[in-house]
C-alpha cells in the first residue's frame, strides 16, 4: 500500500489519532509527563509530528508505539485534551493490522503477558520470561540460567502461579 494512502487511512481509521493531529499544539507537555519517554526512541509529540508530515511508516516502525503503557499522565497534562494513550493504542492496532510489528519483540512480549492474563488471570513474571524467552530469545534464557537455578534454590523466585478463581466469571 503507498505511504500517502497509508496516512489517509491511518487517519480516518481512528478517532483518537484524527484528534491528535487536528488538536496537538506541540507543547511537548505529553512527552515530559511520560514517565518512560527516556526509553523511547521519539516521544510522542514526535510520534504525532511525524504522521503530520506523512511520515506514517517511520512512526509505525518506532519502539515509542509499544513502550506507552496507557498511564494518562500525558492526556490529564495537555492543554488541548488530547489522549495519547488512546492514540498511542490505535497506532499499535494499525501497525499489528498492517505487519509493522512482525520483527520487534515489544509486541511480542505484549501478546505473552495476555496469554498468561487470559489462562491465569495474573502474571507470575519468572514463567513470563521463560515462556517468552523460549519463543524469542532462547539465548539470553540460557545465559541466566545459572543465576535463576540460584534464585530458585534460595526460594527467592518461584515459578508457581494459581489461577484466580471464578476467572471465567471476571472475564464475562
Amino acid at each position: 500500500m503507498p505511504l500517502a494512502n497509508q496516512n489517509s487511512l491511518l487517519i480516518e481509521d481512528s478517532n483518537a489519532i484524527q484528534t491528535a493531529i487536528e488538536r496537538c499544539i506541540q507543547c511537548g507537555i505529553c512527552s515530559a509527563s511520560c514517565p518512560l519517554s527516556q526509553y523511547m526512541d521519539y516521544t510522542p509529540r514526535k510520534i504525532v509530528t511525524l504522521i503530520r508530515e506523512d511520515l506514517v511508516h517511520e512512526a509505525l516502525k518506532t519502539k515509542t508505539i509499544w513502550l506507552c503503557t496507557t498511564c494518562y499522565l500525558c492526556a490529564v497534562r495537555c492543554p488541548a485534551k488530547i489522549n495519547i494513550g488512546e492514540f498511542m493504542t490505535a497506532l499499535k492496532s494499525f501497525a499489528l493490522k498492517n505487519g509493522y510489528s512482525n520483527n520487534l519483540l515489544y509486541p511480542k512480549l505484549i501478546k505473552t503477558y495476555t496469554e498468561f492474563i487470559d489462562k491465569y488471570g495474573r502474571i507470575s513474571e519468572p514463567r513470563l520470561i521463560i515462556a517468552f524467552s523460549l519463543k524469542n530469545d532462547l539465548l539470553k534464557l540460557l545465559r541466566m540460567l545459572p543465576h535463576s537455578i540460584k534464585l530458585l534454590k534460595d526460594g527467592t523466585l518461584s515459578l508457581s502461579i494459581e489461577k484466580i478463581q471464578n476467572l471465567d466469571e471476571i472475564k464475562t
